[in-house]
């Protein structure tokens, strides 16, 4: 099956994300910081990266110019416009609000497969 590779430093939103592959019996690797991502899928070839935009310590945006070629949801504060278009122009295949990466989980991880 797939991996799903999860960057999610906030614990309520990775325990969510967590919870909802749980139930659809889909294996989710977490990273908790830069390293571990680039490590993770590199070592794994994931599906798809999940990752939170707005954690200074993933480092997003040379995170996502270093994952070229690797399927990335991204998601931030529906605010954060000019965060949003530096992630789509380092790569980011798709930038979703919180809102809308929570709503859209069960479809995303599907997707994935």
């Amino acid at each position: 099956m797939a991996k799903i590779v999860a960057a999610i430093p906030d614990l309520f939103f990775r325990s969510k994300v967590l919870e909802t592959a749980r139930a659809l019996a889909i294996e989710i690797d977490v990273a908790r910081d830069a390293d571990e991502i680039l490590q993770k899928v590199r070592a794994e070839k994931p599906a798809l990266v999940l990752l939170d935009l707005q954690a200074e310590a993933l480092r997003p945006i040379d995170t996502l110019q270093s994952l070229m070629g690797v399927p990335v949801v991204g998601f931030l504060n529906h605010e954060l416009v000019e965060l949003r278009e530096r992630a789509l122009a380092a790569g980011c295949g798709e930038v979703l609000t919180k809102g809308q990466f929570a709503a859209g989980l069960p479809q995303i991880l599907r997707r994935a497969l």
